[in-house]
């Protein structure tokens, strides 16, 4: 299976499909200055019908090249350029658990590699997590990556000149094989071969459902009047009825309700309003909230009937709570009513909003929804390893010197998921070399632990101390 890379312009999918390729790895960053590539940044519309005429989509990014290549920046401009990427890919649709691969177009020498390359890899890695960290470079990159531990997903190119580059990578995911040597709808393309099942391509992400796009039938919606979109909300039918009935029903002026989405275990979702306009669903959180009812539900429903009856649909509200999380800054965790009621952002139902807001009577979606096999599959669209790991880090820890410090503002640098938290506490490197253990030089000399205690101890913190 082949896909095609191309940043010049954009090119018809059907041209593509008629090629006889299977996908794009497309752009997203802007174009880098004195340059105008029609396909840089990759925007919604156009990822969107990639996907509905079935063609594949991989995120990458590169702005600099040659004496201005992003990675000549080192760490800070791998966070800054991975910002952008996220930004883009998120906007235009790209799924949270997918990785973002980041631009090593050169042949860098070894002390390129240590002094830049892989700080670079670190900056990006603490935006989008070393889970999600790919990266376009030779064989001997690739080596040196899986060596130092900065990526886990490769796309191999050849055109630099290492003699070690004859062949596939056996670590790389996509190869690229020609450059500049065809043009498909008058454009001219690169041509890279898929080496693996998962390659980083976002229908791996998406669960198996069809999304009906019906918006603007319905009148049933209104401004959100500038509030910022803070919550996820999940509701029941309390009737018999699909998604597509339900959403006819919606589209009726005298209803007087609208939801964005109605969702089915057939597998059927309908976009019923703009989730830009706020649905009539929740009362006092209307209009910062985004609206899902599982159509043919009941809040009175035990959790087998939950299971039975609505278990693919679970599934997929989960990977539509995510993947509207990632547009609109909402974190893949289930709130509390309380939590709620703070203005705490998050995914929740009609019930925590009658009990943190205080306004209507509604109960749903009912004591026996499972949330835990929704905040499992939650945490398997946004890439977390466990229900519990997005909801951790936005733990209050305590309060230092008048500010509310969170487990992510602790782990802000580290990837908390992949099995380095010994490296980072340590220091960089964390190997014992000659019988002595890296630190952090920017704190002292000090590990991360140590480093806290010693702040804690300042602050007269109980519990904090070196010796604890």
């Amino acid at each position: 299976m082949q896909l095609l890379d191309f940043s010049a312009a954009l090119i018809e999918p059907r041209a593509i499909l008629d090629a006889g390729y299977a996908g794009v790895i497309g752009y997203f960053s802007d174009s880098r200055p004195g340059t105008n590539f029609g396909a840089k940044p990759l925007r919604r519309d156009y990822c969107d019908q990639l996907r509905a005429a079935g063609l594949e989509i991989v995120s990458n990014y590169q702005y600099g090249k040659g004496d201005t290549s992003d990675w000549l920046g080192g760490y800070d401009a791998g966070a800054r350029h991975a910002e952008i990427c996220m930004t883009y890919h998120t906007e235009a649709g790209g799924p949270g658990n997918r990785p973002l691969y980041a631009p090593v177009d050169a042949n860098p020498t070894l002390e390129q590699w240590n002094s830049l390359i892989a700080p670079f890899l670190r900056g990006w890695a603490s935006v989008v997590g070393l889970r999600w960290t790919g990266m376009y470079g030779n064989a001997r990159c690739i080596d040196w990556a899986l060596e130092d531990g900065v990526a886990n997903w490769f796309w191999q190119h050849n055109w630099s000149g290492d003699p070690s580059i004859n062949g596939h990578h056996p670590a790389a995911h996509l190869h690229q094989i020609e450059i500049d040597q065809r043009e498909i709808g008058g454009v001219g393309v690169d041509v890279d071969e898929v080496l693996k099942p998962d390659y980083g391509q976002w229908s791996a992400a998406r669960p198996d459902f069809t999304e009906l796009d019906q918006i603007g039938i319905s009148p049933n919606h209104s401004s959100r009047g500038g509030s910022p979109v803070l919550w996820f909300l999940l509701h029941t039918q309390e009737g018999n009825g699909t998604a597509e009935s339900l959403a006819r029903y919606l589209q009726d002026p005298n209803s007087g309700v609208s939801y964005h989405y109605t969702v089915d275990n057939a597998g059927t979702v309908v976009d019923v309003v703009d989730t830009e306009r706020a649905a009539w669903s929740a009362l006092d959180a209307n209009n910062r909230s985004i609206n899902l009812c599982f159509a043919g539900s009941r809040a009175a429903w035990g959790r087998a009937e939950w299971l039975n009856y609505m278990g693919r649909a679970i599934d997929i509200t989960a990977y539509l709570a995510v993947r509207d999380g990632l547009r609109y800054d909402i974190p893949p965790r289930i709130i509390s009513p309380a939590e709620l009621g703070r203005g705490e952002a998050g995914i929740a139902d009609h019930n925590a909003v009658t009990i943190g807001l205080g306004v209507g009577t509604h109960t749903d979606v009912g004591p026996g929804f499972p949330w835990d096999i929704f905040s499992a599959a939650v945490a398997k669209y946004s890439g977390q390893p466990n229900g519990d790991g997005m909801a951790l880090l936005d733990e209050t820890l305590t309060n230092w010197a008048g500010r509310t410090v969170t487990t992510r503002d602790v782990l802000k640098y580290m990837d908390f998921y992949n099995g380095l938290i010994l490296d980072q506490l340590i220091g960089p490197g964390a190997r014992e070399q000659n019988g002595q253990v890296t630190r952090w030089p920017q704190l002292g000399d000090h590990t991360v632990v140590e480093a806290l205690a010693l702040i804690g101890e300042k602050l007269g913190l109980e519990g904090f101390g070196l010796d604890q």
